[in-house]
């Protein structure tokens, strides 16, 4: 895609288009990572550690939803620390914007959270064509999630979707792997009480979080989901990913065990869903344009 928007300029150049035209052009130019960001290294390791010690395996049984008891971290509009609720999104502070990152995320428009949502001109690229949601992303949604560990994978089981990954154990990432929404995932445990994740292999067609964040190829996932205790689990997420931020960062939820059960509803993507959603509860309090058109 690059390559042909550079051709295209290229050649308004050659036939001698006006240069309002070369510059109307430019300015309507995607926000994309720079020439070569694939050759960048990760900032930190992938997979397992070397010398990794032996761990009991933790309980991670039961179904897990958001934890809205006080003091807990649970407003995940954003996988900012500093602003959950996306109340300054481009400026949270934690964040450590890629220019192109940034203006990427500023030209993206957020179904819901802060003053920048607007759901009749949203962006989201699951709203309109229900491309999968991505790893962190899919706990911007109030749904319950479970694991299912056996000796050689853990399963963690989405409502949403409904969509489930695969976490090889005792396992290691290919050299190459091909780009997927969910990439490769190996895991272990530590400390007796903690999951930890390790993905690589993304596309780079998901949002981080429902605010817009990007990312490239070159994401590093990690996730650690520690059993606090009986009722509590907290999930730590660290972004490494070179091509869009210029070091790792951080965001973290906290969940608790339901109770409710697990999949009572099949929450199914479904864009004619989303369009006939808007038509009949969203147009009639819309003035002006929208991105859902049939």
């Amino acid at each position: 895609m690059r390559a042909c928007l550079i051709s295209v300029v290229a050649l308004a150049t050659m036939i001698g288009l006006p240069a309002a035209a070369g510059a109307q052009a430019s300015a309507a130019a995607p926000a994309v990572p720079p020439p070569g960001y694939l050759d960048r290294p990760n900032y930190l390791p992938l997979g397992p550690p070397p010398n990794l010690p032996k761990s009991a395996v933790p309980d991670l049984s039961g179904d897990w939803a958001r934890d809205n008891r006080p003091g807990r971290a649970t407003n995940s509009q954003s996988l900012s620390v500093a602003d959950r609720g996306a109340q300054r999104r481009g400026k949270e502070g934690d964040i450590p914007y890629e220019p192109w990152a940034l203006e990427y995320t500023m030209k993206q428009v957020p179904p819901t959270g802060g003053p920048d949502s607007k759901f009749e001109l949203t962006t989201a690229p699951y709203i309109h064509t229900c491309e999968p949601l991505g790893v962190g992303r899919i706990h911007n949604y109030p749904a319950k999630y479970r694991f299912v560990q056996t000796p050689e994978a853990v399963y963690i089981l989405n409502e949403v979707g409904p969509q489930f990954r695969v976490v090889w154990l005792n396992a290691k990432h290919p050299d190459d792997p091909d780009p997927q929404y969910l990439g490769h995932s190996v895991g272990w445990y530590e400390n007796g009480d903690t999951l930890v994740v390790d993905s690589i292999g993304f596309n780079d067609r998901s949002w981080l979080d429902q605010q817009g964040h990007p990312h490239t190829e070159k994401l590093h996932f990690i996730e650690r989901y520690e059993r606090v205790d009986k009722a509590s689990l907290e999930l730590t997420m660290t972004i490494d990913d070179p091509g869009a931020y210029t070091k790792a960062w951080q965001g973290n939820l906290n969940f608790t065990t339901s109770d409710t059960g697990f999949l009572r509803y099949q929450w199914v993507c479904s864009t004619r869903d989303n369009y006939d959603h808007f038509e009949k509860v969203g147009a009639a309090g819309t003035v002006g344009d929208s991105s859902f058109k049939r």
